[in-house]
C-alpha cells in the first residue's frame, strides 16, 4: 500500500543523514504501528504479518540498498564534477526505476495483510478513504490554481533548504519562476486515487488472494493503469521543471550550499552502505540518451 512505504520514507527523510541508520534499523516497529493505526488491526494480525514484514525489509536491506547508495554515490560525483543535463536525465531515470522497484516490494509486503482483513476492518478503510477524500475535494474547491502554485513553490524551497541551507531571495524568486510551470493536477489526482481506492475496497469485499490484490497494487502504484490523459501528460512535464530547476539553480549557488549539498549526498550513500550486511553497489543504467 502506498501510505505505508511513503511512511517508510518519511521514517528515513525527515531525519538526518546522522539518524538515518537508526531510523532504518526501526522501520519494521513503525511500520507495524502506523499500520495498526490506520487498519486497526487484531493481535491475530499483527503476530502474523509481523514476520512477514521483517522479511521484506531484510530483502529491501539485501536487494534495495545496493542501489540506493548507487544513486547517490552517482548524484554526489555529478554535483561535485557539475550537472549537465545529459546526467540530471540519467539520474531521473535511476530515480523512476528506484520507485518502481520500490513499490513492487511495497505491493508484495502489504498484500497479504490486506487480503487477511475483516469485513469491520474493510469497512473502517472504505469510511476513512472517503473522508479523506471529502478533505480533498474541500481543499481543491477552497484554493484557486494560484494559491496552489503558491503553496507549491513554499513547499520546494522547504525541502530544498533541507538539501542546501537557506535560499537567497534571488534562489526563492527562481523556485517560484520555474515551479509556476508544474501543471496544475491535483484535483485530477485527488480523483484517480479516489477511483482506485473504491477499486480496492471492491477487490477486498470480494474476497480477493493476496496475489490478485498484489497485482492490483502493481497495476496502480507502478504503472499507473487508467492514469487519465492529464496525469499522463504531467509526468514528462515534471520531469522538465525539476531538471531546469537543478540545473539554474546550480549556479546560483554559494560554497556553502554546494558542499552541504554534496555532503549531504554523501552522507546518504555512506549510511546505505553501513545498513548494508555486505556493503556494495549495484549501479543503474540510464533509459534515456
Amino acid at each position: 500500500m502506498r501510505r505505508l512505504f511513503i511512511a517508510f520514507l518519511l521514517i528515513l527523510l525527515s531525519t538526518g543523514c546522522s539518524s538515518v541508520q537508526l531510523a532504518y534499523n526501526s522501520a519494521d516497529f513503525f511500520i507495524e504501528c502506523y499500520a495498526d493505526e490506520y487498519l486497526g488491526l487484531d493481535g491475530t494480525q499483527r503476530r502474523d504479518w509481523s514476520p512477514q514484514l521483517k522479511a521484506a525489509l531484510e530483502r529491501h536491506r539485501a536487494e534495495e540498498l545496493p542501489y540506493l547508495a548507487a544513486f547517490f554515490e552517482q548524484a554526489a560525483r555529478d554535483a561535485r564534477a557539475g550537472f549537465t543535463r545529459s546526467n540530471v536525465d540519467c539520474l531521473m531515470d535511476q530515480f523512476e526505476t528506484l520507485y518502481q522497484r520500490h513499490f513492487r516490494l511495497a505491493a508484495a509486503s502489504a498484500a497479504p495483510l490486506l487480503a487477511n482483513l475483516s469485513p469491520a476492518q474493510i469497512d473502517a478503510l472504505a469510511k476513512n478513504f472517503a473522508e479523506e477524500h471529502e478533505e480533498d475535494e474541500a481543499e481543491a474547491n477552497a484554493e484557486d490554481a494560484a494559491r496552489r502554485a503558491r503553496k507549491r513553490a513554499e513547499r520546494y524551497v522547504d525541502n530544498l533548504r533541507w538539501w542546501f541551507g537557506d535560499l537567497s531571495s534571488e534562489q526563492r524568486a527562481l523556485v517560484r519562476d520555474i515551479t509556476r510551470r508544474v501543471p496544475d493536477t491535483a484535483p485530477a489526482w485527488y480523483d484517480y486515487r479516489h477511483a482506485q481506492r473504491e477499486a480496492l475496497i471492491a477487490l477486498l469485499r470480494a474476497d480477493a488472494s493476496a496475489t490478485a490484490i498484489e497485482q492490483f497494487l502493481i497495476q496502480w502504484l507502478v504503472d499507473f493503469q487508467g492514469l487519465p490523459p492529464s496525469l499522463a501528460n504531467a509526468q514528462p512535464a515534471l520531469r522538465e521543471v525539476f531538471a531546469d530547476l537543478l540545473l539554474r539553480l546550480q549556479p546560483t549557488l554559494s560554497n556553502d550550499q554546494r558542499e552541504r549539498f554534496i555532503g549531504r549526498l554523501e552522507g546518504l550513500q555512506r549510511d546505505f552502505m553501513r545498513l548494508q550486511r555486505n556493503p556494495t553497489v549495484e549501479q543503474m543504467r540510464c533509459a534515456t540518451g
